[in-house]
């Protein structure tokens, strides 16, 4: 007698057979091949059209900047310090004429009324000399110390020791008191009422506030740029200079004119730029110690070609695009260079394409993608160029 098949040996008899049949289904249809996706392997790179125009090249320095004119404060005389002005101090600021501080007179008064009398004396024995000589009566046989010559000569020398003496004493007696020859600002002051001072102890510094200097170090090569010819100081005068710096928690902006130039070379090939700025025309006044960024703009360059900086491939050479749209290094002459820009005046065309490879490590004849450059790089080099021309 045959026994009935269970349901749960159908199912696992079912799901064999499925099973197989999957195992069956993978050998007789192969796989679908994946779909490859192709990616463009040329780099694509900003390039730059060549343009010659006659161009300002402007020139980046910096220094510090100086009083004009600083006097340093000393007495004449020494003496004890009796009175002293309020303004006699550190950022005191003071006008031409003012008194500062005044010594003890008295000693120099007492020596003014020995000297008078000195003189009085020496006036005194001028005329008794001279009495005795017409007593005397000498002739002309007589000598000249019976006529009483060297007697008179002796006497008027006397007088006029005794008078160079009493003017010796009255300028003394001014020197006590020390005035302000200059109007401007003190600095290092270093007295007060009561000292003893020596004379030509260094008592402070005067300087004028209206008038700074910054000493500016240029290569001698860009004498050339800025369109200053040596020995013609005249060539100075076109130069414009804009100063840019931070004080008193202000960003600030002066105008200033170049003055003259140092003579010689430093031992490192520079030389040195004295430029002035007049305070009394500044919002923001300049002072003393100052540090500035200095832009100095002289004559324009004619022919000369701006680029990027990011063209640069090297030391006198830049990356430029053939006919085949690969990248070769072309040799050029460098006129001069900034941070942001490269000055050409040789080695290029105006149908020269360069290219904008920045720091990137490139290989030459490889191939890429031209595109135009960005519009912030181009509107900074036209800018510039243009700013440049129209100066």
């Amino acid at each position: 007698m045959k026994l009935p098949i269970s349901l749960r040996t159908l199912v696992a008899l079912a799901a064999a057979l499925a099973m197989g049949a999957a195992v069956v289904s993978l050998y007789l249809v192969p796989p679908a091949q994946p779909v490859i996706k192709r990616y463009d392997n040329v780099l694509s790179l900003d390039t730059w059209q060549v343009e010659w125009r006659d161009v300002v090249i402007p020139v980046y320095t910096q220094g510090l900047v100086r009083a004009r004119h600083e006097l340093p404060l000393s007495m004449e005389v020494s003496g004890r310090v009796e009175e002293v002005s309020p303004a006699f101090a550190d950022g005191g600021r003071v006008m031409a004429g003012e008194v500062l501080l005044r010594l003890d007179p008295e000693p120099f008064e007492l020596e003014v009324v020995a000297q008078q009398n000195a003189v009085h004396a020496a006036r005194l024995h001028v005329a008794e000399t001279r009495a005795r000589a017409r007593v005397a009566g000498g002739s002309s046989r007589s000598s000249a110390l019976g006529r009483f010559e060297p007697q008179m000569d002796e006497a008027r020398s006397r007088l006029a020791a005794a008078q160079a003496g009493l003017r010796q004493a009255q300028r003394q007696l001014e020197q006590t008191e020390l005035v302000a020859s200059i109007s401007g600002r003190l600095k290092g002051v270093k007295v007060m009422p009561g000292q003893h001072l020596q004379a030509g102890a260094s008592l402070g510094l005067l300087y004028q506030e209206d008038l700074v200097e910054v000493r500016l170090p240029v290569r001698d090569d860009w004498l050339a740029l800025l369109g200053i010819v040596p020995g013609d100081d005249g060539s100075l005068q076109q130069v414009d200079a804009v100063l840019r710096g931070r004080f008193a928690g202000q960003d600030g902006e002066w105008q200033g004119r170049v003055v003259r130039r140092e003579g010689g070379l430093n031992r490192n090939q520079m030389m040195h730029l004295i430029v002035q700025v007049e305070n009394f025309e500044q919002t923001l006044p300049l002072e003393p110690g100052v540090l500035v960024q200095a832009e100095l703009r002289g004559a324009a360059t004619p022919a000369v070609a701006v680029l990027p900086r990011s063209a640069q491939a090297g030391e006198g050479s830049i990356w430029v695009l053939d006919d085949d749209k690969r990248l070769r290094r072309q040799a050029v002459a460098v006129l001069h260079h900034d941070s942001d820009h490269l000055y050409v005046h040789d080695g290029v065309s105006s149908q020269t394409q360069v290219v904008l490879a920045g720091d990137l490590q490139l290989l030459e004849g490889m191939q890429i993608n031209p595109r135009p450059p960005g519009a912030d790089l181009a509107s900074m080099v036209e800018g510039r160029a243009t700013e440049s021309v129209t100066r």
